[in-house]
C-alpha cells in the first residue's frame, strides 16, 4: 500500500511500513541524573558511536556469526567498503533524524533509540554477523574507555531477538542431545547392570537417529520436505525414547525365553514371533498418530509430523532387524560380566554370582511393587479406581480451563540474561508498551472506476459523486482528499480511544501522533530549515507542501504501478498494552471493528480492513494453531482408535483406552500450568503455545504403546489363567519392563528441560510428567482396575455395551497357540476362579 522503495519517500518511512524487514535497536539510557541524557552523552553518540555505526553499515554484508574470526572494531577501516546492494543495513535512524526523531526519544528524556534497519527478516540466520560485530563494538576496550560514566547502552530490536532465539535453539539442541545420550546410558546400566547389554539399544538407536537426520537432510535438499530450525531436537528426543523402548520390549521377551531354557536362536525366534506384531503395531500407532500433524495449517507442525514419524519408522526397522542380529552376534558375551552357558535356567539369573549382586537381584524391589499393586487391585479395584480419578480430576479441570491460556511472546521464551531481553527491559521502562509494536491498519476501498470527492462544507463531512455507479468509490491519490478522509476516521476513533485502550493514532495529518510534543515537532519540521531557522513566504509554503506530500506517500497508496493506486489508506494505532499480550490480540479485533465504524457510512459495508504488526502476526498464529489443535486432535484420536480396534478387536475397550490417555493429557497440562505458575506467579504469562499440540499428539500416539503391549499380554495370559487372573499376571509380568521403558522415555523427554528456551523447558516437563503418569498410574491402575470391574459385572446392564460380553480371546494376539519351552503347544489352565466365568 505504500512505496517502501520509492526514492522520494521520506527517510525513515520504512521504519513503520516494511513488514518483511527487521531492525537492531541500540538503547541509550541514563537514570543517575534528573534531566536524563546529558550533552556529553549526545556528543559521544554524535562523535563516537554514529561514525562507528556508519563504518559497520558500509562494511557488513549478510552473513553468519563469525565472532571468533571477525576483525576488531579498531580495524574496520581496513575492510573494503561494500556497495549498497550488498550491505545488510538499509538505514540508520537517530533521535536527531528530522523524519522520525520524536519517535526515538522517550518523553522523560532518559532514554533514546538508534535504529539500524536491516533488509532481512528477524529470524534470518544471516543477521548473526552484523549483530555479533555490533556487540564486539559495544564491548571493545576503546569504546568502553570513551563512553561517559553512567550511560547504559544495550541492544534490542527484532533482529537481536531473532538472533538470540536461533542461538538459544542451537545451544539447547546440542545440550539436549548430549543429556539424552548420557541419561539413556545411565538408565540402561541401572536397569541391566551389564554394559554390553546396555550398549545394544544405545548403538541401535544412535545409528537409527543419525541415519534419520541424514535422510531428512537429503530429502530437504531435494525440496521434498521442509525442516525448521530446532526440529532435530524433537526428532532426537522422541526417536531415542521410543527406539530404546522398542529394543527393551524385544530384549525383555528374549530374556524371558532364555530364562525358560531356550537357546539363543530359539529365544530370539520366539521373541520376534510373540512380540513382533505387538511391537510393530504399537510403533505403527505412534507413526500414524504423529503423522496426522501433516494436516496442520502451520508449517512447523507439518514438518514435525513428517520428520518424527519418519524417524520412528526408521528406528522400528532397526529394532526388529539390527537389534536381534546384534544380540545373536554377541551371543552369551552380551551378558558380561555374568557370562551364561548356551541354555539358561530360570533360576540362573543374569547377575554375577557374588553375594552383593545376588542380594540385589533377589531383593527385586520393582517386582515386589507390582505384586503388591496386583493384589491391591484384585481386592479393591473399585476403590482404587475412584480414588485415583478423584486425585487426578482437579489437575484435569485446570488443564481444561487453561488449555487456551497460552503465551505467544518471543521475549518470554528467552532467558533473562540474553542481550535482547536486557534491551527490551530498558525500552519498556521509558517507552509505552504499545510503542514497541504499533498496529498498522490498512483500509482498502473496492473500486472499478475512480470517483472524486465532493468538496465538503465541513472537515467532518465527506461527499461522493456516485451518479454513475451504485457504490461510492474513493480516489485517495489527491493529498487533500485523502487527508480529509483520514481526519474523519481519526476524529471518530478518538471518541472511542479509551474504550479500546488506543493510546495514540498516527495518520497522514499527524504522522508522529496526536500528542502535543508530536504536534510541536511537526510544526517545526514544516516551518524551519535544517538549521532551525524560520522559513517565510514561498519557502514556507514549499516546505509545508513537501512535508505533506511525504506523509501522503507514507499513509496512502500512491504508486502509479500499483493495482490499488488511490484505494488504500493507512493508520498506525498505538495501544496501551504489550503487543504480545493475549488481551492485545482480542483488543485488535475490536479495534478493527472500531475503524470500520469510524468510516463514512457509505464506505463501511464494502471497505476491507487489514492489519500488520506484531499483534496481528500473533493473532494469525493463534487462529491458525487453534484450528490445527482441533483438526490434529480429532485426526490423532480417530487414527489411533482405528489402529487399536484393528489390533485388539475390542471397540468398547479401545474407546476406554483412548479416554484414559486423553484424561492423562489434561492432567499433565494442568500440572504443567500449576508447576510453572507456582514457580513465578507474578511473571508467569501462560503455557507456551507449542506445548498443548505437541503434548497431546505424543501422549495419545505414544502413550497407547504401553496399553497395546499390556493388552496383548493380557490376551495371552487370559488363555491360560482366565480373565481376572490373566489381567493380574499380565500386569506382574509386564510391570517391570514397561516401567523401565516409561522411565527411559520420560528421561529423554526431561532432557528438553536442559535447554534455555522456556517453551522447550515447559514441553520437556509436560511430556516427562505425562509419560510417568501414564506409566505408573494410567496403565497399571486405571486400565487394569477398569477391566477387573468390567469382567466382574460391576457396570450392570451397561457392561455389555462397554465390552464385557466379548470374549477376551477375540483379541488378535490369541490367534496362535502358546508353546512351552520346547516349542510344543501348552495346555490352558484354569487359574483364577472368578475369571473363569468371564473367559
Amino acid at each position: 500500500a505504500t512505496e517502501a522503495d520509492d526514492d522520494k519517500a521520506p527517510k525513515g518511512a520504512s521504519l513503520q511500513q516494511d513488514p518483511l524487514g527487521s531492525s537492531i535497536v541500540v538503547v541509550l539510557q541514563r537514570d543517575d541524573v534528573p534531566l536524563g541524557l546529558t550533552d556529553r552523552d549526545r556528543e559521544f553518540v554524535e562523535n563516537e558511536l554514529l561514525p562507528q555505526l556508519t563504518l559497520l553499515k558500509s562494511r557488513s554484508p549478510m552473513g553468519y556469526d563469525d565472532s571468533d574470526q571477525s576483525p576488531n572494531p579498531e580495524s574496520w577501516e581496513g575492510i573494503p567498503e561494500l556497495p549498497p546492494s550488498e550491505q545488510i543495513i538499509r538505514d540508520i535512524l537517530t533521535p536527531k533524524d528530522r523524519s522520525v526523531g520524536p519517535l526515538l526519544t522517550s518523553t522523560d528524556q532518559r532514554a533514546a533509540l538508534i535504529v539500524l534497519e536491516l533488509k532481512t527478516e528477524f529470524l534470518d540466520r544471516r543477521n548473526g554477523l552484523v549483530v555479533a560485530r555490533l556487540e564486539r563494538l559495544l564491548e571493545s576496550h576503546e569504546f568502553l574507555r570513551q563512553k561517559p560514566i553512567g550511560l547504559v547502552i544495550a541492544l534490542s530490536g527484532s533482529a537481536t531477538v531473532g538472533r538470540d532465539m536461533l542461538r538459544a535453539e542451537t545451544e539447547s539442541s546440542a545440550r539436549t542431545e548430549l543429556y539424552t545420550k548420557v541419561l539413556v546410558v545411565i538408565l540402561l546400566l541401572l536397569i541391566y547392570r551389564s554394559p554390553f547389554l546396555a550398549l545394544v539399544p544405545l548403538i541401535t538407536v544412535g545409528v537409527a537417529v543419525e541415519l534419520t537426520k541424514y535422510l531428512l537432510r537429503l530429502m530437504a535438499n531435494a525440496e521434498l520436505i521442509g525442516l525448521f530450525t530446532g526440529l532435530e531436537v524433537y526428532v532426537t528426543v522422541v526417536v531415542y525414547g521410543a527406539g530404546v523402548d522398542y529394543c527393551l520390549f524385544l530384549m525383555a521377551r528374549y530374556k524371558e525365553e532364555l530364562d525358560n531354557g531356550a537357546t539363543f536362536k530359539e529365544a530370539m525366534a520366539r521373541s520376534i514371533t510373540r512380540v513382533g506384531a505387538a511391537l510393530a503395531t504399537s510403533a505403527g500407532t505412534s507413526i500414524v498418530g504423529i503423522g496426522m500433524m501433516v494436516a496442520a495449517e502451520f508449517g512447523k507442525f507439518r514438518q514435525a509430523g513428517i520428520a518424527i514419524s519418519f524417524g520412528l519408522f526408521v528406528v522400528l526397522c532397526f529394532a526388529l532387524t539390527f537389534t536381534p542380529s546384534f544380540l545373536l552376534l554377541l551371543g552369551r558375551w552380551v551378558f558380561w560380566p555374568d557370562i551364561p552357558t548356551e541354555r539358561l535356567k530360570s533360576d540362573a539369573g543374569w547377575l554375577p554370582a557374588t553375594s552383593f549382586w545376588k542380594a540385589i537381584g533377589e531383593f527385586d524391589l520393582i517386582g515386589k511393587m507390582w505384586d503388591f499393586i496386583s493384589k491391591s487391585l484384585e481386592e479393591n479395584s473399585t476403590r482404587i479406581f475412584l480414588a485415583t480419578c478423584l486425585v487426578m480430576m482437579p489437575f484435569a479441570i485446570v488443564g481444561s480451563i487453561q488449555s487456551r491460556n497460552l503465551s505467544y511472546g518471543l521475549l518470554t521464551d528467552l532467558p533473562d540474561d540474553e542481550p535482547s531481553v536486557d534491551g527490551a527491559r530498558l525500552v519498556q521502562q521509558h517507552f509505552d508498551a504499545g510503542v514497541t509494536g504499533p498496529a498498522t491498519v490498512l483500509v482498502k476501498f473496492p473500486s472499478t472506476e475512480i470517483l472524486a470527492y465532493k468538496p465538503p462544507l465541513d472537515e467532518n463531512e465527506i461527499g461522493f459523486d456516485d451518479e454513475d455507479t451504485d457504490e461510492p468509490q474513493v480516489d485517495l491519490s489527491d493529498v487533500t482528499k485523502s487527508r480529509k478522509l483520514s481526519n474523519f476516521i481519526v476524529t471518530n476513533l478518538k471518541k472511542v480511544s479509551n474504550e479500546f485502550r488506543i493510546q495514540d493514532i498516527r495518520s497522514q495529518e499527524n504522522p508522529y501522533g496526536l500528542s502535543d510534543e508530536a504536534a510541536d515537532f511537526l510544526d517545526r519540521l514544516q516551518t524551519q530549515d535544517e538549521q532551525g531557522n524560520q522559513l517565510r513566504g514561498p519557502q514556507r509554503v514549499l516546505r509545508i507542501n513537501a512535508v505533506r506530500s511525504k506523509s501522503h506517500r507514507t499513509y496512502t497508496s500512491t504508486n502509479a504501478d500499483s493495482p490499488v493506486k488511490g484505494q488504500v489508506l493507512r493508520l498506525d494505532l498505538v495501544f496501551e498494552d504489550d503487543p504480545f499480550d493475549r488481551d492485545s490480540i482480542l483488543r485488535l479485533s475490536e479495534a478493527e471493528k472500531a475503524v470500520r465504524n469510524a468510516l463514512p457510512k457509505e464506505l463501511q459495508q464494502n471497505a476491507e480492513i487489514l492489519t500488520l504488526g506484531p499483534t496481528s502476526g500473533i493473532r494469525d498464529l493463534k487462529l491458525s494453531t487453534d484450528r490445527d489443535q482441533i483438526t490434529i486432535d480429532l485426526l490423532v484420536v480417530i487414527s489411533v482408535y482405528i489402529m487399536l480396534v484393528m489390533l485388539l478387536r475390542r471397540p468398547a475397550i479401545c474407546a476406554y483406552l483412548i479416554v484414559s490417555v486423553v484424561f492423562s493429557y489434561l492432567v499433565s497440562l494442568g500440572a504443567t500450568f500449576l508447576f510453572f505458575y507456582l514457580r513465578d506467579p507474578s511473571g508467569f504469562s501462560g503455557i507456551d503455545w507449542k506445548v498443548p499440540i505437541y503434548l497431546f499428539t505424543n501422549l495419545i500416539a505414544m502413550g497407547e504403546d504401553y496399553n497395546i503391549l499390556l493388552m496383548s499380554r493380557i490376551a495371552e495370559e487370559q488363555h491360560e489363567h482366565g480373565t481376572i487372573k490373566g489381567i493380574l499376571i499380565a500386569l506382574q509380568k509386564t510391570g517391570s519392563i514397561i516401567s523401565s521403558c516409561g522411565i527411559i522415555m520420560a528421561g529423554t523427554f526431561a532432557s528438553l528441560m536442559s535447554g534455555s528456551l522456556l517453551g522447550m523447558v515447559q514441553l520437556g516437563f509436560a511430556l516427562a510428567f505425562g509419560v510417568m503418569l501414564d506409566t505408573f498410574v494410567v496403565r497399571p491402575i486405571l486400565v487394569p482396575a477398569y477391566l477387573i470391574m468390567l469382567y466382574r459385572g460391576q457396570f450392570g446392564v451397561l457392561g455389555k455395551y462397554l465390552g464385557a460380553e466379548a470374549s477376551p480371546c477375540a483379541m488378535s494376539f490369541d490367534d496362535r497357540p502358546e508353546t512351552d519351552g520346547t516349542g510344543a503347544p501348552s495346555q490352558p489352565t484354569d487359574a483364577g476362579s472368578e475369571g473363569d466365568s468371564g473367559s
